[in-house]
């Protein structure tokens, strides 16, 4: 193989974008006999190199395949590269994110090979008040020359927000929330964009209001959170007794907390049987 500076002496024949090998057939300038031959003779070059076959290769490959190699000429190949255009780069962008906003500031102009430009939703980052992009050149069989963009894109998304401070541990009532279209930076599916994500679920944190909820700040409600007053129900023999006692604890159905009498002081543990309610088996 040989520089790229040595590409123009050497008037070397340009590989597709799709191609992986040098094939026989490739070969035909030099080697008229190889023009029907699919076999592979060598790799593809790298971009920006060029695979030069000089006439002791050519020599051996005609008798690897029992043809004359005749009047047989060096003959060389490369993989064409360019500095990347910028508006096949935005093409590649927009289509995956078809309804943004994108405008390229800055990107990576190493000249790349031909072939199909990927830029993944994966490869978006914030940074700072813009975006950093990685994308790639698909190419040669499926092996990729990366490149990269600095962007400023936004997308209208909608976004659930606290319409009141809510606190942790607490159901979160659809009338306490409110939905708003905005423009934002795309972003993995990290904020809620329905009030049917966050309605009826428990708030991890402490949500301010105002703020858009991410759905990594939600879990399934509790039946009973701490400091709730529950209706206790202890069933003994024949027996029920039922008064009302204060949750020490957070659970859901079937999970046992703890639970104080108010009027005797008594902690005890029972078992979550609903909203509020909570059940106690045997003398307790």
């Amino acid at each position: 193989m040989m520089p790229l500076a040595l590409l123009a002496l050497a008037g070397c024949l340009a590989l597709g974008p799709d191609a992986d090998n040098i094939q026989a057939r490739d070969l035909a300038p030099a080697l008229p006999a190889l023009a029907a031959s699919d076999a592979s003779v060598s790799p593809a070059p790298l971009p920006g190199v060029a695979r030069l076959f000089r006439l002791a290769e050519l020599r051996r490959i005609a008798a690897r395949f029992g043809i004359d190699a005749g009047a047989a000429q060096e003959i060389c190949f490369e993989r064409p590269v360019a500095p990347p255009d910028p508006s096949r780069l935005a093409e590649a962008m927009q289509r995956s994110l078809p309804d943004a906003q994108i405008r390229i500031l800055d990107y990576g102009r190493m000249a790349a090979p031909q072939g199909e430009l990927v830029f993944p939703l994966s490869g978006l980052r914030r940074a700072g008040a813009d975006g950093f992009w990685s994308g790639f050149v698909r190419y040669g069989g499926g092996r990729r020359f990366p490149l990269w963009a600095r962007v400023r894109v936004s997308v209208t998304e909608a976004r659930v927000l606290a319409g009141e401070d809510l606190p942790a541990g607490r159901e979160i009532a659809a009338g306490r929330l409110r939905l708003e279209k905005r423009a934002v930076f795309p972003a993995e599916r990290i904020f809620a964009t329905s009030l049917e994500l966050v309605a009826g679920r428990a708030a991890r944190v402490p949500i301010p209001a105002g703020a858009a909820i991410r759905l990594d700040w939600l879990a399934p409600a509790q039946d009973v959170v701490r400091g709730d007053r529950v209706r206790v129900e202890v069933e003994s023999g024949g027996a029920c007794l039922k008064f009302e006692a204060i949750a020490e604890g957070s659970g859901s159905v079937g999970q046992v907390i703890a639970v104080t009498n108010p009027a005797s002081k008594r902690r005890f543990p029972a078992r979550v049987a609903g909203k509020g309610r909570v059940i106690v088996k045997g003398a307790s």
